[in-house]
């Protein structure tokens, strides 16, 4: 028995009522196992249930749900012995599933109810286990009396086939008992099912029995979003006894629904008004499923996904002669809280909110592929030298984890690149045929090259990212050398694509070892068990298309500190933008569920991104860009975001801030110096600092802050009788260190100079460039005492510089001058997820840099400025 087994005994038998140190010595685990299984536990005893947020039609809707009898349930039952025996779900992740999918469920209307037409939408995460939360919610609604369930799955074969088999193991169960499946219900209760696990089994009318539809075992259904499908599904439908079809309560769920049911084409209109003279039908599938709702008396729609925006800025009104109303959750939004374990853009590229200077997440998994690789990649097809580190990379990820005692489970490296077939299988070749040269290296002439790069990358690239995150974990190469050699041996390489017609088959293959080069089949929905290394460079426009294609979210428990990412370092940064954007739009759900807003009222807004579209256009084309006011007051605004993937701009950047910086400094007089020799110069006049602010440049795509919304909030501020006088200073280094050298800025003598390094998983940005106590600059000592009692008071901990803002007087600003140094990161190694400033300092492009931060105290008259979002058909509300 393994350890993961034998951990799922205890749980299945702790949930059967038995005592858990009985469970835990019970004669069937193995006493080695014993004390680990015991602190698992009582870790996860420690796991907070976070509740979903739920938008719903109306208070109190979920109450039919507790009139019924769960004794009597079979399905849920039954799937739940599974997901703790054979799944090995946490006791708390099985709890947050349960409540979860009851707070779903309690938003449908009982199945004995004589009609009822219900939309909802439920979002959840990239790769977080929505599939699992449908599945469960499909076995409480045929445990409460649902007759037909229809899935609709993906719109291509291979994904449709993943859904089919997923609910086959955990719901439907099959008739030979097949092991680390859900049990087969008894005779009575088994599931009638008219679509199969071959890869062309979708829907055929052949297949299919109207008698199943009379009798009192529920339906199963998992159909494609493909046209004729639906038209074949239709049309046996319309066969079917009418009384029979009006009395069956039926429940679709949609699959990543904002792909393909979004209307793209029809008009919008409301109901009782006269068609426009260029009325148009909705696009295909949209009609098709509007269509096979319009079919049932008693139906529920339950639309899932990650990247909600298209489903919300359906219009909440529209509706069509034919097809009636659209696909706008009306009913309920639910927003599944983020399961514990799982690694989303949050986590693995961080997020930063300029507002309030937090900093989320990050791990140092990030490796960023310089442009010119990717260009020769594209041109000459030359193998990039990040490209085969990444397949070296795999190779030790895989050894590792087999050292770690997971050698029989898959290991995937994802190569994505191009959406062009011909492209793919060109790449495919070329790294299949390097991949088998490494392989021969290590075979026969190891000791020559190959041995040493792979010891050199776990030294220096491996072992620091694990000694970061589990110190417990960190092994010499000696330990994993052994397994390089059989993972080597294991490693195919498949192309992913409709002419190869490979795939990922994890249940013929269940210990798989691939590269998967693809492109579209390799953008969505699609699960890469054990994914380990990506290798990604096909760059999308669209926010919820690039949240898609990031198949490295998910679960990566045991192992996230041998997962790597390559890619661009624009890419790394829309990533962590994303993540913001993501996190915002849940923030504003969760605050409208205390407000009691519905969904026909909710107007979410979606921040805009200079480079990047909420969706599809034609998703989009009934949304608005609206002006959202918003106030600086009591933030710092920092620039830490510059082009160092575009050395020739950065240059020409930095040269003309420091021009500008020197002209600025010039009209202010002459300066106090501090004891740390940093000048300071008080009660400056806002005309000059805007006219700097007018002559500073910023990079265009640091979306955290923006210069003419800064001026404008200044001069509004200055009408009102604040942010009148100013404080001037730059920040320096006590005395100069012998690598990062001094600054001329035409004082009396130069400056030392910072150091600041780079993210790793966001290679343009420093993340933040203050330092603790630098925002207290011109403050006087009973200000200071009021800001130290402010840090504590009641019980609180505000930071040293946020209490600094709210101290200081409405009529004073703070400019911070922050001169970095080129050499930033040869003073001393950057430590965890940080990197130099500049792989080469002596290149002559660059520059040394001047960042800024502005510190705004708190306001007493608020008058805002205005930004951009984008929004639907409703009116966002200010929280």
């Amino acid at each position: 028995m393994e350890y993961d087994d034998a951990l799922g005994v205890v749980r299945l038998l702790i949930s059967g009522g038995l005592n858990r140190e009985d469970a835990i010595n019970n004669p069937a685990i193995p006493e080695s196992f014993r004390q680990s299984i015991r602190e698992t536990l009582e870790r996860e005893d420690n796991i907070i249930l976070i509740p979903a947020d739920v938008l719903t039609s109306r208070k109190n809707k979920d109450e039919w749900l507790k009139n019924y009898d769960r004794s009597e349930w079979y399905y849920w039952p039954n799937q739940r012995r599974y997901l703790l025996g054979n799944k090995n779900w946490s006791a708390a992740a099985l709890r947050s599933l349960d409540e979860t999918t009851d707070r779903i469920l309690g938003q449908l209307e009982p199945p004995d109810t004589e009609k009822f037409d219900i939309r909802g939408l439920v979002l959840g995460y990239v790769q977080s286990g929505k599939t699992a939360n449908f599945t469960a919610l499909i076995a409480k609604a045929a445990d409460v009396g649902y007759r037909l369930i229809i899935v609709l799955s993906g719109i291509d074969n291979g994904l449709r086939r993943q859904t089919q088999i997923r609910l086959n193991k955990e719901l439907t169960g099959y008739t030979d008992g097949r092991a680390k499946s859900v049990q087969l219900p008894p005779m009575g209760k088994q599931w009638h099912q008219f679509t199969t696990e071959e890869f062309d089994g979708d829907f055929q009318p052949g297949n299919a029995n109207y008698a199943a539809l009379q009798g009192s075992q529920p339906v199963l259904l998992v159909i494609k979003k493909n046209g004729p499908v639906l038209k074949r599904l239709h049309k046996w439908l319309d066969d079917a006894p009418e009384d029979v079809r009006r009395a069956l309560p039926v429940l679709v769920i949609d699959d990543e629904a904002d792909q393909a049911s979004i209307d793209t084409k029809g008009s919008y209109q409301m109901e009782d008004e006269p068609l426009p003279d260029d009325f148009t039908e909705p696009s295909v599938i949209n009609r098709r499923i509007r269509e096979l709702l319009n079919k049932f008396q008693k139906i529920a729609y339950v639309a899932y996904t990650a990247t909600p925006f298209a489903n919300i800025l359906i219009p909440h009104n529209t509706y069509d002669p034919l097809y009636e109303s659209d696909l706008y959750p009306k009913d309920f939004i639910v927003d599944i809280p983020k399961p514990n374990g799982y690694f989303g853009a949050e986590e693995q590229f961080g997020r930063f909110d300029s507002n309030t200077q937090d900093k989320t997440g990050g791990l140092d998994i990030i490796r960023i592929i310089p442009v010119q690789e990717l260009e020769n990649l594209k041109t000459s097809l030359l193998l990039p030298p990040s490209l085969e580190n990444s397949m070296l990379d795999f190779v030790l990820a895989g050894a590792a984890r087999a050292q770690r005692g997971k050698g029989n489970h898959p290991a995937i490296m994802l190569l994505h690149g191009s959406h062009l077939i011909l492209k793919q299988i060109e790449i495919a070749l070329m790294v299949s045929e390097r991949f088998s040269e490494l392989r021969d290296e290590w075979r026969y002439q190891r000791s020559v090259s190959i041995l040493n790069r792979l010891h050199q990358r776990w030294e220096n690239d491996f072992k620091p990212v694990t000694q970061n995150l589990d110190i417990n974990r960190d092994v010499p190469f000696s330990d994993i050398e052994p397994y390089i050699g059989p993972f080597f041996e294991a490693v195919q390489v498949k192309t992913i694509n409709s002419r190869t017609g490979e795939m990922l088959d994890f249940e013929k293959e269940p210990t798989l070892k691939a590269i998967a080069v693809g492109g579209n089949r390799l953008s969505r929905g699609l699960t890469l068990e054990g994914l380990l290394t990506s290798y990604f460079f096909r760059s999308s426009a669209m926010y919820d298309t690039l949240m898609q294609m990031g198949r490295w979210f998910g679960f990566r428990g045991g192992y996230e500190d041998l997962t790597r990412i390559y890619m661009t370092a624009d890419l790394s940064g829309w990533f962590s933008d994303l993540a913001l954007v993501e996190y915002e739009l849940r923030q504003d759900i969760s605050i409208y569920e205390e407000q009691g807003v519905t969904p026909l009222e909710l107007g979410a807004r979606i921040v805009k991104h200079p480079a990047m579209l909420v969706t599809n256009r034609l998703k989009q084309r009934f949304a608005n860009t609206i002006i959202v006011e918003q106030s600086y007051s009591c933030q710092v605004l920092q620039t830490f975001r510059f082009p160092f993937n575009d050395l020739n701009a950065l240059s020409s950047l930095a040269d003309n801030n420091i021009r500008a910086t020197m002209e600025f400094i010039n009209k202010l007089g002459a300066p106090d110096w501090e004891k740390d020799s940093s000048p300071c110069w008080s009660n400056i006049t806002p005309d000059l600092i805007i006219e700097f602010l007018n002559t500073y440049h910023i990079y265009p795509d640091a979306r955290n802050i923006s210069l003419h919304l800064l001026i404008a909030y200044i001069q509004k501020q200055i009408e009102n009788n604040e942010l009148i006088k100013w404080t001037v200073a730059i920040r320096s280094r006590g005395k100069t260190h012998e690598k990062l050298g001094e600054i001329d800025l035409g004082l009396l003598r130069p400056l030392p100079m910072f150091s600041r390094s780079r993210l790793k998983s966001n290679p343009e940005s420093l993340g933040v460039i203050t330092e603790p106590g630098d925002e207290e600059i011109g403050l006087s000592n009973a200000q200071l005492l009021e800001a130290k009692r402010i840090q504590s008071a009641d019980g609180k901990k505000i930071g040293v510089n946020p209490a600094a803002r709210m101290v200081r007087p409405a009529t004073d600003g703070l400019l911070l001058i922050y001169p970095i140094s080129r050499f930033s990161g040869f003073d001393k190694d950057p430590q965890g997820a940080r990197q130099r400033l500049y792989d080469n300092p002596e290149d002559a492009r660059c520059k040394d840099i001047i960042g800024l931060a502005l510190s705004f105290p708190k306001s007493k008259t608020e008058k805002a400025v205005k930004g951009e979002y984008v929004i639907g058909t409703v009116d966002w509300r200010p929280l």
